[in-house]
């Protein structure tokens, strides 16, 4: 997949025209590969992003939420008080996502842990 830059985006737009002026799709294609060889342009994606936004930039994708210290400290002090609370439990008492909960954890090199039990050996069980 080719990704078009900004000035490609709006080079696809302007051949569309304005007001009685307009052209079809299929001719701002057949145009936009006749002035930039080798690029399949399908516009109708740009033109709703412009007619929406305004723009044709790429939009950041939002960084993760950032918990703040006291948030933070409340999930150390639950996990200390009961080790034993499964991690997805915390994350509706608290009301923060698994995966931050997660992130806390091992930034505070914790290791969440499923409990097996398992059987114990005697001594008269090596001889089975």
């Amino acid at each position: 997949m080719v990704y078009l830059t900004e000035m490609h985006k709006i080079t696809s737009l302007q051949m569309i025209g304005y007001g009685d002026r307009t052209r079809t799709q299929a001719e701002v294609v057949r145009l936009f590969q006749e002035k930039i060889s080798g690029v399949a342009a399908d516009n109708s994606r740009y033109q709703k992003q412009f007619r929406e936004r305004g723009h044709v930039r790429q939009l950041k994708k939002n960084p993760p939420n950032k918990l703040s210290d006291d948030q933070k400290l409340n999930v150390m002090l639950m996990l200390e008080e009961n080790p034993h609370t499964p991690s997805r439990q915390t994350t509706s008492t608290l009301n923060i996502s698994h995966s931050s909960i997660l992130r806390v954890l091992t930034e505070n090199q914790v290791h969440p842990y499923k409990l097996v039990p398992t059987n114990e050996l005697a001594e008269d069980d090596f001889d089975r």
